[in-house]
């Protein structure tokens, strides 16, 4: 695989699924619920975010209207609807985060803002780059903007080189661990509750490093010229592992971290203690749990990899050995991935047996 079009590839694939960050604008309108109103009925919905949710999935549209019209409908048919689905529920958990009563309440109750960072960072990526969307959306933008505005963007060797950089595995890992990490700082929290303009940056930089992340573990291409399939177990088991440290670590602690919400006042007479061990339950369990099931989705995709190398390989005169030999195969890597997902599981439910012994 050539350089110049590994980094096109992920220039395009980055760039088109990142419209969606059109939609995270909206952090800078912050703000709790006001006075005297019933915090779920707090929708904050603003211009940008409604605009350019609605732009993306326009886009989005009109691209798979204009395949449909040069394929006949043929291609359009052998699309699956899921991915229909996974594209538009994606684009929901990221508008729902940034525009629902979510949104303010995230602002007085800290496990309702890591609730928000698991729609940003996790669902709404993981729902995106599973729909494979970046053909349509790039179809669905119109020929002048392609011409002029895309196609030297995807041409610039610089901007090129920085997402071959970035959009490496072990790269792409360490941004998106990070990114939850450096957030999580108390300083550095505390800090973007209190700014418009820092909390922004928190939001964006939640959203793109989770796009980037679950693009190379989703990507459609096999490796060698895709990310190979143990290497994805591999950054989604990092991923998991990273949640369960830093859950257990602000389940167990013993005093308030983040005082930025007393200053703003609690919703719900939530006591600091209480409030910020809910929000460690939340990246500790259910973030773990969309990794979990990722690691499924790949042992999913290594299996259908293998079986379509399978019938490439199915030639007359070795057909029955070779077929044997990949069937062998194909379930030495099954059984391979399921006893990493069952090792995940197995170091994810030793984490809460250590952490409830230690408050014994």
């Amino acid at each position: 695989m050539s350089g110049p079009a590994w980094c096109k590839r992920a220039a395009s694939v980055v760039l088109a699924s990142g419209l969606a960050l059109l939609t995270a604008s909206a952090a800078l309108a912050h703000g709790g619920p006001d006075a005297g109103e019933s915090p779920w009925l707090a929708w904050r919905l603003t211009p940008d975010i409604v605009l350019g949710t609605l732009l993306v999935a326009g886009l989005y549209i009109a691209g798979l209207r204009r395949l449909r019209a040069r394929t006949g409908g043929a291609r359009a048919e052998r699309t699956r609807r899921l991915r229909h689905v996974s594209f538009f529920a994606g684009l929901a958990a990221i508008f729902l985060a940034l525009q629902s009563p979510i949104d303010p309440i995230a602002e007085r109750v800290f496990f309702i803002h890591q609730i928000q960072h698991l729609l940003l960072r996790v669902i709404g990526p993981m729902l995106l780059i599973l729909a494979a969307p970046q053909g349509l959306l790039r179809a669905g933008l119109p020929d002048v903007v392609r011409r002029g505005a895309l196609r030297p963007i995807l041409r610039n060797r610089p901007l090129g080189v920085v997402f071959a950089v970035v959009a490496q595995p072990a790269v792409a890992t360490v941004l998106f661990i990070g990114a939850l990490y450096f957030w999580q700082i108390p300083a550095y929290h505390n800090l973007a509750l209190r700014d418009d303009g820092v909390h922004y940056l928190m939001h964006i930089s939640l959203l793109f490093t989770g796009l980037v992340f679950f693009w190379r573990v989703f990507d459609s291409r096999p490796g060698p010229v895709g990310t190979r399939y143990g290497v994805r177990l591999m950054m989604l088991w990092v991923m998991v592992l990273s949640n369960i440290a830093i859950g257990a670590a602000l389940a167990f602690k013993s005093g308030v971290l983040y005082v930025a919400y007393d200053d703003f006042g609690r919703l719900w007479d939530f006591t600091g203690l209480a409030d910020e061990q809910l929000g460690a339950v939340i990246l500790w369990v259910p973030s773990s749990m969309m990794g979990l099931i990722a690691i499924l989705i790949i042992v999913h995709m290594w299996g259908r990899h293998e079986t379509r190398v399978e019938g490439r390989h199915d030639a007359a005169a070795a057909r029955a050995a070779h077929a044997k030999h990949l069937r062998g195969q194909v379930s030495k890597n099954r059984v391979m991935a399921l006893g990493f997902a069952a090792f995940v599981v197995a170091v994810f439910i030793a984490a809460i047996v250590a952490g409830l012994i230690s408050r014994a």
